[in-house]
C-alpha cells in the first residue's frame, strides 16, 4: 500500500503545474505534498454531481438455481420488508446519470430479487421512485429511469484516451454521503469478458457496483459492474479480490437507445463445451447440449469450430469469446469441419 501510494503520487505530481517560487529553485516538497493533496478531491467533487444513490425494496429471494424459496413462517414481531422470503433485494448501491432528463444506469445486481420498490437519491438531496426500463445481462447492467430534469451528466472518456496502466478512481455512493467513496487503482487490461469490460486493481465491492470508474480529470471510463472473468455474475468470494470490473460508457450509446426501449438483452448459448486441451487452430466440440443451437445445425463431438461470424477462431476459448459478444437470438454464422475432413459453413440463431 506504501509504494501503491509512492507511485500514486509520483504519477500525479507529473501532471501538476510549476508551483509559485519553484521556477529554477530548490523543490519544496511539503508544497507538492499540499498541492497533491487538492488533485483527488477535486476528481471526487467534479464527478459528486451525477453519481446517484439505487435502493431497493422488497421482492423475492431466489435461490442459486433462480427459482423462489419455499416461504417460512414470519417471524414475530418482523415488519414486511423483514419476513423470510422479503428483503431489502441486495442493500444500497450506486449509479450513474447518463440521461439529463432522468436516464439512471445501474448494475443488476440490487436489482437481482426483483423489488417491488426502487428509489434513487440525488447528489443534491433529491429523492425520486424509479422505473427499471431495461437490462443487459452479459454486462450486468440495468436503465432506471425516474421523473426529473436538467440533470448532470458526465464527460466520457474516449475509448481510445483508454490506456493500460492509466491512474482510475472508483466512486460509489451506496450510504448517501455528502461526497462519494474512493478508492484509488489502475487500468489493468482492456477487452476483458467477452470485449465488453475493462479490468482495474481499484478496490469495488457491492457499496460502489453501479458507480463510475473515473480518470484524473474526472471523466467517467466505465460503469463498475460485478462479474466474474467467465461472465457471470461474481458472488462473494471476489469481493475485495483485486481484480474488479468496468463496462466501457463510451459506445454503449446503441445498447442504452434499446434498454429506453424496455429490451432486455440476454447472453447467448451455443451450447457447445470445447476441449481444453486442443491447442487450435479452431475449437473442438467435446459436447453438444441436445436441443441447443449447435445441435440443431449438426455439430457433434469431435468437430471443429474454425470461424466465428467471419473471425478466425484460434482455439476452443475464442470461440466462446466470439460468441460473448453476441446477444441471445442474434443470428451468426459458423465456418466447421466435421471429424471426416469436409468444411461447412452454417448460420445460426444463438
Amino acid at each position: 500500500m506504501k509504494l501503491f501510494r509512492s507511485l500514486l503520487c509520483l504519477s500525479l505530481a507529473t501532471l501538476l503545474p510549476q508551483l509559485p517560487g519553484q521556477g529554477g529553485g530548490k523543490p519544496d516538497p511539503l508544497r507538492e505534498v499540499r498541492a497533491l493533496s487538492k488533485v483527488v478531491p477535486g476528481i471526487v467533487a467534479q464527478a459528486s454531481p451525477w453519481v446517484v444513490t439505487v435502493e431497493t425494496f422488497g421482492g423475492i429471494r431466489r435461490s442459486t438455481l433462480g427459482s423462489p424459496k419455499k416461504p417460512r413462517r414470519p417471524k414475530k414481531g418482523l415488519g414486511p420488508l423483514r419476513m423470510p422470503g422479503f428483503l431489502q433485494a441486495q442493500g444500497t448501491s450506486t449509479g450513474i446519470v447518463v440521461g439529463s432528463d432522468g436516464w439512471i444506469l445501474t448494475t443488476r445486481f440490487v436489482l437481482n430479487f426483483q423489488p417491488t420498490t426502487i428509489l434513487v437519491s440525488l447528489a443534491d438531496g433529491r429523492k425520486f421512485t424509479a422505473k427499471k426500463m431495461g437490462e443487459d445481462q452479459g454486462r450486468g447492467i440495468a436503465l432506471l429511469k425516474v421523473e426529473a430534469d436538467d440533470l448532470p451528466v458526465p464527460e466520457m472518456v474516449p475509448g481510445e484516451e483508454m490506456r493500460v496502466g492509466q491512474w482510475v478512481f472508483a466512486l460509489g455512493r451506496s450510504f448517501g454521503p455528502k461526497l462519494p467513496t474512493v478508492h484509488a487503482g489502475i487500468l489493468s487490461s482492456l477487452g476483458r469478458i467477452h470485449g465488453k469490460a475493462i479490468q482495474c486493481d481499484a478496490n469495488t465491492s457491492p457499496a460502489n457496483y453501479g458507480g463510475p470508474l473515473v480518470d484524473l480529470r474526472g471523466r467517467a471510463l466505465a460503469i463498475i459492474v460485478p462479474l466474474s472473468p467467465n461472465g457471470d455474475m461474481a458472488g462473494a468470494n471476489w469481493y475485495d479480490s483485486g481484480i474488479g470490473f468496468g463496462v466501457p460508457l463510451h459506445g454503449l450509446g446503441p445498447i442504452l437507445a434499446e434498454l429506453k426501449k424496455g429490451r432486455i438483452f440476454k447472453r447467448p448459448l451455443l451450447g457447445v463445451r470445447m476441449d481444453p486441451n486442443y491447442l487450435g487452430p479452431g475449437g473442438k466440440i467435446l459436447s453438444v447440449q441436445k436441443d441447443s443451437a449447435a445441435w440443431q445445425a449438426g455439430l457433434a463431438k469431435g468437430d471443429l469450430i474454425l470461424a466465428v461470424g467471419g473471425k478466425p477462431a484460434r482455439n476452443g476459448m475464442h470461440v466462446q469469446d466470439l460468441i460473448g459478444h453476441h446477444h441471445k437470438g442474434d443470428f451468426v454464422f459458423l465456418r466447421f469441419r466435421k471429424k471426416d475432413g469436409t468444411e461447412g459453413k452454417v448460420l445460426v440463431e444463438l
